[in-house]
């Protein structure tokens, strides 16, 4: 039986490297929720609007990667823009912030947004 040698720092690295594997994230898509969303007019026209979005993760695993895709209607529910905001983890049972930005004119009326498909 042959027996192969390392240094110390190489078995070091080594060992974390295997850590770092195991400890990968997976994404918990059925335990997100989108709780409320909110349009922001600023007084100024010439500001952009953005539409508040409040994410909870109802699991107890993170989710990583997360993209919300938010719709902005004008008059009569016609379709202005949708823009996306990339959340990049939500720990289990943790509620965060995201937000979306509009600079299109005209301004819009209202806005809706939904968690997008993985792929």
């Amino acid at each position: 039986m042959r027996r192969i040698r390392t240094s110390r720092p190489a078995a070091a690295f080594l060992a974390a490297g295997l850590i770092v594997t195991c400890a990968t994230p997976t994404r918990a898509d059925a335990a997100l929720v989108l709780r409320e969303t909110r349009l922001h007019t600023p007084p100024d026209s010439h500001e952009p609007q953005r539409a508040m979005v409040n994410l909870r993760n109802t699991g107890p695993d993170l989710a990583t990667n997360v993209t919300v895709l938010c719709t902005f209607t004008g008059a009569g529910g016609a379709v202005l823009d949708t823009q996306q905001a990339s959340v990049p983890e939500v720990v289990g049972l943790a509620d965060v912030q995201a937000e979306t930005i509009y600079y299109g004119w005209p301004r819009a009326s209202g806005a809706t947004c939904r968690l997008a498909e993985p792929h």
